[in-house]
């Protein structure tokens, strides 16, 4: 699912869907997790649908809802799993972390979803949720911004996206 945007000016939708998208991606490359498709989860964004109803639609049995609050340099990532057949959390947690560390939080995100779903990993499979991005933040937000108005799919979308990658 995506991310909430709960920012005090509300101006980190982007940021929302790049944190959510980067999450599915890391756990897309764990065989045996079923992951449904960004495209697929987010057209629930603006629905008020409850967790069963989402869950039966997608063909899964658990959802990751989240949201994200940034101030200045500092996040506050909040990410759970609902059951879906109970409606009930399985697992929690809450990262209050620097803008610097945006990749450590998605690294330790995965690796908590993982634990919760009680997945075992090979070691190979450990290394792949451990691989860090790109290490200049100020090109990861350009980029997410890029992402955000590239799936748009709107003409001014489409441009602002190109405008955004070219500076990242």
């Amino acid at each position: 699912m995506p991310f909430t945007d709960m920012s005090p000016e509300k101006d980190q939708a982007y940021f929302a869907d790049g944190m959510a998208e980067e999450i599915i991606n890391a756990l897309t490359q764990i065989p045996g997790l079923k992951v449904s498709a960004r495209t697929s989860a987010f057209q629930f964004r603006e629905q008020e649908n409850d967790i069963q109803t989402i869950g039966a639609k997608l063909g899964v049995t658990t959802i990751l809802t989240g949201s994200v609050r940034k101030s200045g340099n500092t996040l506050r990532i909040t990410a759970q799993l609902v059951n879906v057949a109970d409606g009930f959390h399985l697992w929690s947690e809450t990262y209050d972390r620097q803008l610097t560390d945006v990749f450590v939080i998605q690294d330790d995100l995965s690796n908590s979803i993982v634990n919760a779903l009680q997945v075992k990993l090979s070691g190979d499979e450990v290394k792949t949720l451990d691989t860090r991005m790109p290490t200049s933040v100020e090109a990861y937000n350009l980029y997410l911004k890029g992402r955000y108005f590239w799936n748009k799919r709107t003409e001014e979308g489409l441009q602002k996206s190109i405008e955004f990658f070219q500076q990242a």
